[in-house]
């Protein structure tokens, strides 16, 4: 892993410019490092032969929208990530996000001989206004009959442009915490998750609200609070708008390898059918593109219904889940009455970086011969299914030193047994390599 400088993201936007020159959409998040790297990204496009529209501060949704049509985009964001980080996401015409194999080639492009274009061939750049259109775009996406009351916390990231204004437009009442961009995220940091969220709870509680919705930095992902101001867990939130989406005619669901089995319950109740791809919503969105698929996510909030966008939208996730609602005449904390209830349990083993490829093939050879009467699926990792719709899965981290073992049951002792047991096998299989 290299470490972001200006100079970096020059060249990576100079390798761009050469892979595939054109026009390019730019736009960066609310990171106080974040218009310098997208200046810096920018002039390399441009000295690459590449014209470029700059947007300014908005959603990574937002630029992936505007990317549309172009030869592509540059989002400038570390996402969900703290404020010390940053990065690129770069997306084509289609407004999707680069494949890992079109990093791959940037990154060995990055290692060739690469040359700037001669003085009378850069490329132009130019201010763009396109916020608005992104808006009116969000903003049409459904209608509503009530009048809902809606709490929005945007987590002073890049949402708070769009988020307050879509809701507005789609004639809710609504209340908002942490309503201005702020570099440090100092209101509850970027990542939307159970531990972050107490104004916006204590907000839907003090004020009696119907429903209240956060996003991350950049505004990919959404989190939902019930109507009585608690967390509403990722997996159920998911298993629900997937099951209304089956129930809309289309059957084919996309979800990641570690998402939970209250997925599979609901969706094949409804009757559809869940597929499981690598985690990444670049993976998910792969997988539903192949499938045909009607909509997938994972259980971190990212959500991509692909005949709307081919980004993962917080905003436009939240708008969607509201509606649903609405059609469904249910609250937030009725959206999976009766489902069972899932445990989970996750465990970690370390392991040096050089040696995860060949662990998990000693993994996946001890995998078969574990448990009688198992799926063995080895899409990301290895994830061993049982009849009950138990299962564990065994996956080296992408980022860190780490094999990472994740196991889920209806019966929490079974769960903490199969985390207990593949904890051992990795162990195990770490031997055979010595």
């Amino acid at each position: 892993m290299e470490e972001v400088t200006p100079d970096l993201f020059f060249k990576c936007g100079l390798a761009s410019s050469l892979m595939k020159p054109g026009t390019y959409a730019v736009a960066y998040d609310v990171r106080s490092t974040s218009p310098l790297l997208a200046d810096a990204f920018r002039c390399g496009l441009n000295a690459g032969g590449s014209h470029t529209v700059s947007y300014g501060l908005m959603p990574t949704p937002a630029l992936a929208f505007l990317s549309r049509g172009l030869a592509g985009g540059v989002m400038i964001t570390a996402s969900h990530n703290p404020p010390q980080y940053n990065g690129a996401k770069i997306f084509d015409g289609r407004g999707a996000s680069w494949k890992p194999s079109d990093y791959r080639s940037l990154v060995n492009c990055l290692r060739g001989n690469m040359a700037c274009s001669r003085w009378d061939s850069v490329g132009s750049s130019r201010h763009g206004a396109g916020l608005h259109r992104y808006l009116e775009w969000l903003s049409s996406r459904r209608e509503f009959r009530d009048v809902w009351r809606v709490g929005l916390d945007p987590g002073n990231g890049s949402t708070c442009l769009t988020a307050p204004l879509a809701f507005e437009s789609a004639g809710c009442d609504l209340e908002v915490v942490n309503s201005h961009p702020d570099p440090l995220f100092k209101g509850r940091g970027s990542e939307p998750n159970e531990s972050s969220l107490s104004s916006l709870s204590e907000l839907v509680k003090s004020k009696g609200l119907d429903v209240g919705f956060a996003y991350d930095g950049d505004g990919d992902r959404f989190a939902v609070v019930d109507e009585h101001g608690r967390f509403l867990k990722q997996d159920l939130a998911l298993a629900f708008v997937a099951s209304e989406m089956v129930k809309g005619g289309k059957k084919d669901i996309v979800v990641n390898v570690d998402t939970s089995s209250v997925v599979d319950f609901m969706v094949e109740a409804a009757g559809g059918r869940i597929h499981r791809a690598p985690v990444g919503d670049v993976y998910v969105l792969e997988a539903l593109i192949d499938l045909g698929g009607s909509f997938g996510g994972e259980t971190c909030g990212a959500w991509i219904f692909p005949e709307e966008s081919l980004c993962p939208d917080g905003v436009l996730s939240s708008i969607i889940f509201l509606s649903m609602l609405e059609e469904s005449h249910l609250r937030p904390s009725e959206v999976c009455e009766g489902v069972p209830a899932f445990h989970t349990e996750r465990r970690s083993v370390p392991c040096q970086s050089i040696k995860k490829e060949a662990l998990m093939r000693a993994v996946s050879s001890r995998a078969l011969g574990w448990l009688s009467g198992v799926e063995l699926d080895e899409v990301d990792g290895v994830r061993v299914s049982l009849a009950d719709r138990s299962w564990v899965l065994i996956r080296p981290s992408g980022t860190e030193p780490l094999v990472r073992v994740t196991s889920e049951s209806q019966e929490r002792s079974v769960a903490k047994e199969l985390a207990d047991r593949a904890v051992a096998l990795v162990k195990a299989a770490m031997g055979d390599l010595e």
